[in-house]
C-alpha cells in the first residue's frame, strides 16, 4: 500500500522536511515540546487533508464550510480525508452534555418514542387506548356475569348546550335516563387491588414486558358508592331540569356476558359518538362502564388513564429532547437550572461589615447613589454598619436583602436592573452576581413532567441519563424486550449497546449522560470524541490525535490502545502525537521530531519502524524508553511520618461529589502527589475542596467549595496558588513576556533611546494594549478577524502592518540595531544574551530556561501555547517572584504535553520550590512524578460511586506494598520494567 508522502514542509518551525507515513498503520509522532509535532500533525497533515476534502466538494457545499488555510508545503500525495481529535475542550454551551456529544441521548429518545409506555402521574397505571372492539372485550373480561350501565359523562363545563335546550336535545335523540353520581372521590376497587399478587397480575396483563412504577390502580378499575338513575322524560323531571353539576347519560343497561357481545359493542359505539356530540371540550371518544356494585371502568379511543382520563402528549422523539420547545421544561427552558441572585457572590466575605463593603454590588463605582441610600437607611433603622455581616441579627439581614417600604433592598436593586437590561453594561453587571440554581419544576431533569411519565423497563429517560455509563451499560445488557418491540427498536438498541461499549473501553465509565460537556477535562472530551468516531464506523480516513492518554490512569491505557487498534482495523490511518511509553510501544511506525524545541527543533530525527527505533542512538526519547538498571528517580524523595510531623494541613469530612467523608492530611514543605484512577475524586478533593477552602481561610479568594467539615493547619501557610492548564491569556496581545511582567522594562528601554525621546515617545507608545504606537487596523494583534456571519470567522494577516503589530514610524526606533518587533520575535535564549546588561529582564527569562521554555518567542501569542507550556510558564512566574516561603502550590496534571526530558526539568523546578520553603500538591498520573514524590495519597479503588475512598497513603514504597492500590501495582510493574531483566 502507498505511503502518505509530504515534502518541502516549512510550516511554523519545520525546516523543509520530508516524511512518509504508511497508510493503514498506527504512527506515533514524539519529541520534545515545541519540536514541531503539532505543526506536522495538525497544521500540515490534518489541515491539508481537510482542505483537499472540502475542495473536492461541489461549489454549493463549499460555501457552507470555512475555507481551510493552505499549509506551507511544496507537495503532499496520497492523503485521505482527515479527522482531527484534539485535546482541547472548546465547548462552552451548557446545552451540550455527554449524551448529546456521544449521540446516545438521540438513540434513547428514539427508543422511548418507539417502545416507551406512558403512565398516569397520579394513579401510576399505564395509559391505554381502546377501539370499540377492544373496549367490548375488556368490559366482558372485567365484568363477566355482572349487570351495569354504559354511560357518557356530560361535564359541568363544555356542554354543547345549557338547561332546557340540552334537555330537549337529549329527549329528541331518544335518551330517557341520566345517572347522577353520589360523590366524586374514587378509590381503587378492593377486589382488584387488594393484594400485591393481583396488582402484579393485572399489571402484567396491561403491559406484558414492563412492570409500572408503584402501580396504584393497575387494571384501571375503581370503586365508588352508587348514585341514582333518574328518568328525564316525565313532566316533573322536565320542570326540575338537568343537574348543573357533572352527570352521566345512560346509553344502555345490560348484563356484561359474552352472549351480549353485539349489544355491548353497539352501545359502546353509540357512547363514543355521544361523548363527542354533547361535550365541546372532548376531542377523544370515551365512555364509562359502571356495574350495579359500583365498580367503574373508563375506556377511550385515545391513549388515556382509565381512572382520571389523563391524556399523555403524543410520543415523539422531540418530547424527550431538552433542546426542543416540545420537550423542554417550561420553567428553565431545558437548561436544568434557573439564574438567580447568588448570596455568595453578592456577599463574598461575610466577615466584612457593611461599611467595609460586604454588599459587593453597592460598592461598585456605578452604584454610588444606591450605596448612599443603603447607608442612609441603616442609620435610620439603627443597623450597625461596622458589625460584620454574619454577626448582624437575622431580621436586619433579611430586611437589607429583601427590602421594605423604606428601602428597596438587594432584591429590589436587581429587579430594577432587570427592567433596564437592554443596556449591555447592565447585563454584564447583573451576570457578575447571578448563579445557576436547580430548577424547581424539573429538579434538573431539563424535560417537561409529561416526558418523565414515559417508562421503559420501569425507568424514565431522566433515570437513564443520570446513571453512570457503567450502570447504563449493565442496564442495557440485562434489558429484555418482546419480539414485537425488538422488531420496532432492534437497531436502536444495537446502536446504544455498541456505543456504551466503546465509552466503557475508553475509560469514561464514571461519567453520566447528563454531565455537561463543558465541565469535562480535555482528555475526557477527547476520549468521548474517540468513542463516538469508533461508533460511526468510518474507514479509509486519516485520524490525527493529540495525546489521547492525557488524564488517564495507566490502568486504562490498555483499553485506550485497544480502541485505537480497532479504529485502525476498520482500515483507517492513525497519526498520534504522544509521549506515553505504552502508546509508543504499541505503534508500528515512529516519527521523532527534534532534536530540540523551537528554533532548535523542526527536523525529523527518526522516521521508521518501531522495532528499529530502540536501537537508534541519536534519539532523545529512546534513553527514557529502554530499561536501565542504573536509572535514578527524578528526585530523591524525603519520606515523612505524618503522625509526628508538625507542619501539616488537615482537611476533614470532605464529601463533595463522590468523596466518602474523607479526612486527609497533607504534610507541608514536601512534594505530595494525589493519585488514583480517572474519576476517583482527585480533582474534587484538591481543586474543588482544598483550594477554595484554603483561599477563603487566607482571605485571598471567595470561591464556592465542595462540602467539608473543617480545615486545620492554615497558620503554617501564607499563600496558596492553583496552577492548572487554563490558558494564561485569552487575547492575542498576551504573550510570555507580558505574562512575566518583563515587557514594561523592555518598553522603558525603547522609550529611553535618543530617537524615541526626540520624538516624545513614552513607554506607553510601545504598548499593544492602548492606542498610540500599535497598528490602528489590527489593534496590535497582527491579524484581522473577518466575521462571516453564519460561518466560522476567517483570520487573515493584517495587510496594514504586515503582522508586525506596530505603526511603521514606531519600528524605526532601534535599540542595539533591533526594533520592537524584532525584539519580540527573539527566542528566550537569544533575548537573554541580548539583554545581558538588564537583570530585571534577564532574571525572569532565565527562569523560563529553567523550566525548558527557552525556545519560546518573547511575543508569541499566549493563545498559541499548549496546556503544558502554559502551566510551566505559570510555574516560572512563581519562581521569578522573590518569596516562595510558606506558599502552597497546587498543580493539576503538570506533565500534560511534556516530553520525558521536560518531566525531569519540571521535577527539578518543583524541588527548587520546596527547597525555598514552599509546599507542592500535585494531581498526577505520571509514574515518574509519583516515584519522586515524598508523600502519596491514593484515591479509589475505582471511579465514580465506587471511588472517593483513600486506598493508601505514604511514600511510593508504601503505596507499592498496598495490594488494593492500582497506582501502587502499576508503579511496581513500571519500576521492574525500567530495571530490565
Amino acid at each position: 500500500m502507498k505511503d502518505i508522502h509530504l515534502w518541502g514542509v516549512k510550516q511554523n518551525n519545520l525546516k523543509n522536511i520530508e516524511v512518509k507515513i504508511p497508510v493503514g498503520s498506527m504512527t506515533v509522532i514524539c519529541g520534545p515540546s515545541g519540536s514541531g509535532k503539532s505543526s506536522l500533525a495538525f497544521e500540515t497533515l490534518f489541515a491539508e487533508g481537510q482542505r483537499r476534502f472540502i475542495e473536492s466538494m461541489s461549489n454549493y457545499a463549499r460555501q457552507f464550510l470555512n475555507k481551510a488555510p493552505k499549509p506551507d508545503i511544496e507537495g503532499i500525495s496520497n492523503i485521505p480525508p482527515a479527522i482531527s481529535i484534539e485535546q482541547k475542550n472548546t465547548v462552552k454551551s451548557s446545552r451540550s452534555t455527554v449524551g448529546t456529544t456521544t449521540e446516545i441521548i438521540d438513540y434513547l429518545r428514539l427508543l422511548y418514542e418507539k417502545i416507551g409506555k406512558s403512565y398516569c402521574p397520579t394513579h401510576h397505571c399505564p395509559t391505554e387506548k381502546e377501539s370499540v372492539t377492544e373496549a367490548t372485550a375488556k368490559t366482558i373480561k372485567e365484568f363477566s356475569g355482572k349487570r351495569g350501565y354504559i354511560l357518557v359523562e356530560i361535564s359541568e363545563d363544555g356542554r354543547v348546550a345549557e338547561g332546557k335546550k340540552l334537555h330537549s336535545l337529549l329527549l329528541q335523540d331518544g335518551y330517557l335516563r341520566i345517572y347522577i353520581p353520589k360523590g366524586t372521590d374514587t378509590k381503587p376497587a378492593p377486589e382488584k387491588a387488594a393484594t400485591k399478587k393481583s396488582a402484579k397480575k393485572a399489571s402484567k396483563r396491561a403491559t406484558p414486558e414492563f412492570v409500572p412504577a408503584a402501580p396504584v390502580v393497575p387494571s384501571g378499575l375503581t370503586h365508588e358508592e352508587m348514585g341514582t338513575v333518574v328518568e328525564i322524560g316525565d313532566a316533573a323531571a322536565i320542570k326540575k331540569g338537568l343537574p348543573k353539576e357533572t352527570f352521566y347519560l345512560v346509553i344502555d343497561r345490560m348484563s356484561f356476558n359474552e352472549d351480549e357481545h353485539g349489544r355491548i359493542a353497539d352501545s359502546l359505539t353509540q357512547a363514543y359518538e355521544a361523548s363527542i356530540k354533547y361535550n365541546t371540550t372532548n376531542i377523544t371518544r370515551r365512555a364509562t362502564i359502571l356495574t350495579t356494585e359500583g365498580q367503574r371502568l373508563q375506556v377511550s379511543e385515545e391513549s388515556s388513564c382509565p381512572v382520571c382520563g389523563y391524556t399523555p402528549p403524543p410520543l415523539s422523539s422531540r418530547l424527550f429532547s431538552f433542546n426542543s420547545p416540545i420537550g423542554a421544561c417550561p420553567t428553565c427552558k431545558g437548561f436544568g437550572n434557573t439564574l438567580d441572585i447568588d448570596e455568595g457572590k453578592v456577599i463574598p466575605n461575610p466577615n466584612m461589615s457593611l461599611a467595609q463593603g460586604a454588599l459587593s454590588p453597592f460598592w461598585m463605582p456605578s452604584a454610588a447613589h444606591e450605596k448612599k441610600q443603603l447607608l442612609s437607611y441603616c442609620k435610620k433603622a439603627k443597623i450597625d454598619v461596622h458589625t460584620p455581616w454574619k454577626d448582624l441579627p437575622k431580621a436586619q439581614r433579611d430586611t437589607i436583602w429583601n427590602g421594605n417600604k423604606e428601602f428597596f433592598g438587594v432584591r429590589g436593586l436587581f429587579e430594577y436592573l432587570d427592567q433596564i437590561k437592554y443596556k449591555m453594561h447592565v447585563r454584564v453587571f447583573i451576570s457578575r452576581f447571578r448563579s445557576p440554581f436547580l430548577c424547581p419544576t424539573c429538579k434538573g431533569a431539563r424535560l417537561r413532567p409529561e416526558a418523565n411519565n414515559v417508562l421503559v423497563a420501569n425507568a424514565n429517560i431522566n433515570d437513564l441519563s443520570t446513571m453512570t455509563i457503567e450502570d447504563l451499560h449493565q442496564f442495557f445488557q440485562k434489558l429484555e424486550v418482546s419480539a414485537h418491540h425488538q422488531e420496532l427498536a432492534g437497531e436502536v438498541l444495537k446502536q446504544i449497546r455498541s456505543r456504551l461499549e466503546f465509552l466503557m473501553r475508553v475509560g469514561v465509565h464514571y461519567l453520566s449522560l447528563s454531565r455537561e460537556t463543558r465541565t469535562l477535562s480535555g482528555g475526557e472530551y477527547q476520549r468521548l470524541i474517540l468513542a463516538n468516531q469508533l461508533g460511526m464506523g468510518l474507514s479509509q480516513a486519516l485520524y490525527v490525535l493529540d495525546e489521547p492518554t492525557v488524564g488517564l490512569h495507566p490502568r486504562d491505557n490498555d483499553r485506550l490502545i485497544s480502541i485505537l487498534k480497532d479504529l485502525k482495523e476498520l482500515g483507517n490511518t492513525l497519526v498520534i502525537v504522544e509521549h506515553d511509553h505504552d502508546v509508543i510501544k504499541s505503534s508500528e511506525h515512529i516519527i521523532e521530531m527534534g532534536p530540540g524545541s523551537g528554533y532548535l527543533g523542526g527536523e525529523v530525527v527518526y522516521s521508521g519502524a518501531t522495532e528499529d527505533f530502540y536501537d537508534f542512538d541519536k534519539s532523545v526519547t529512546v534513553p527514557y524508553l529502554k530499561p536501565d538498571k542504573n536509572k535514578a528517580p527524578l528526585r530523591v524523595s524525603r519520606p515523612v511520618d505524618v503522625d509526628s510531623y508538625k507542619v501539616k494541613l488537615e482537611l476533614k469530612g470532605a464529601k463533595g461529589h463522590n468523596l466518602k467523608n474523607l479526612d486527609v492530611t497533607i504534610p507541608l514543605n514536601r512534594l505530595v502527589t494525589v493519585t488514583g484512577v480517572s474519576g476517583s475524586g482527585k480533582s474534587t478533593l484538591v481543586t474543588k475542596t482544598l483550594y477554595p477552602a484554603l483561599a477563603r481561610a487566607l482571605d485571598l479568594e471567595y470561591l464556592p467549595a465542595q462540602e467539608y467539615a473543617g480545615l486545620e493547619g492554615t497558620e503554617h501557610i501564607k499563600n496558596v496558588l492553583l496552577i492548572d492548564q487554563s490558558p494564561i491569556g485569552k487575547s492575542a496581545r498576551s504573550s510570555p513576556i507580558t505574562y512575566l511582567k518583563a515587557f514594561d522594562a523592555i518598553r522603558t528601554i525603547m522609550a529611553g533611546t535618543q530617537e524615541a525621546q526626540a520624538r516624545g515617545y513614552t513607554p506607553g507608545t510601545f504598548s499593544l494594549n492602548v492606542d498610540g504606537g500599535r497598528c490602528p487596523a489590527c489593534k496590535g494583534t497582527g491579524y484581522e478577524e473577518i466575521d462571516m456571519m453564519f460561518m466560522d470567522n476567517v483570520v487573515i494577516p493584517c495587510d496594514v502592518c504586515d503582522s508586525k503589530k506596530y505603526r511603521p514610524e514606531i519600528l524605526e526606533i532601534q535599540y542595539k540595531n533591533k526594533n520592537i518587533h524584532e525584539i519580540l520575535s527573539m527566542t528566550v535564549n537569544e533575548a537573554m544574551n541580548f539583554f545581558v546588561a538588564h537583570p530585571n529582564i534577564r532574571k525572569p527569562l532565565s527562569v523560563l530556561k529553567e523550566v525548558g521554555l527557552d525556545y519560546l518567542q518573547l511575543g508569541q501569542p499566549a493563545n498559541s501555547l499548549s496546556g503544558g507550556e502554559s502551566q510551566r510558564l505559570k510555574v516560572a512566574k512563581e519562581l521569578s517572584q522573590v518569596n516562595q516561603k510558606a506558599t502552597l502550590y497546587i498543580l493539576d496534571e503538570p506533565t500534560t504535553g511534556l516530553h520525558f526530558r521536560e518531566v525531569d526539568l519540571l521535577m527539578k523546578v518543583l524541588s527548587k520550590l520546596i527547597e525555598t520553603g514552599g509546599s507542592v500538591v500535585v494531581v498526577e498520573h505520571n509514574l515518574d512524578v509519583i516515584r519522586g514524590s515524598d508523600y502519596v495519597i491514593d484515591l479509589g479503588p475505582e471511579a465514580g460511586k465506587k471511588g472517593g475512598n483513600i486506598v493508601a497513603v505514604g511514600s511510593p514504597e508504601d503505596i507499592m506494598k498496598t495490594k488494593k492500590s492500582l497506582t501502587g501495582q502499576y508503579l511496581k510493574r513500571y519500576l521492574e520494567d525500567q530495571k530490565g531483566p
